[in-house]
């Protein structure tokens, strides 16, 4: 009877088991890359930024991120005028 059941058990946990492994899909490299902008203080951002030593995607994300920075106050009182930043970015 032991047997038996034992048997049953294995049957019904061999039915059970985990499905194949799924394939493995390659992925993209992603590069980062440091881009130079310069842009222009005003108050706590920085405006009218251009990217220095890149094109494309690469450029327009830096552009982007550089305005989204918030500059300290006492930062920008000490350095008026244009400042030189390097972004690092992900497309």
């Amino acid at each position: 009877m032991f047997l038996t059941v034992l048997a049953a058990t294995t049957a019904l946990a061999g039915s059970y088991a985990s499905p194949a492994p799924m394939p493995m899909t390659p992925l993209v490299d992603v590069v980062s890359k440091a881009v130079l902008v310069d842009c222009q203080v005003t108050g706590a951002n920085l405006t009218d930024c251009k990217a220095v030593d890149a094109e494309g995607v690469h450029a327009a994300e830096a552009v982007k991120l550089a305005a989204q920075v918030e500059v300290p106050e006492a930062f920008a009182l000490a350095n008026p005028g244009r400042i030189l930043i390097k972004m690092t970015v992900n497309p």
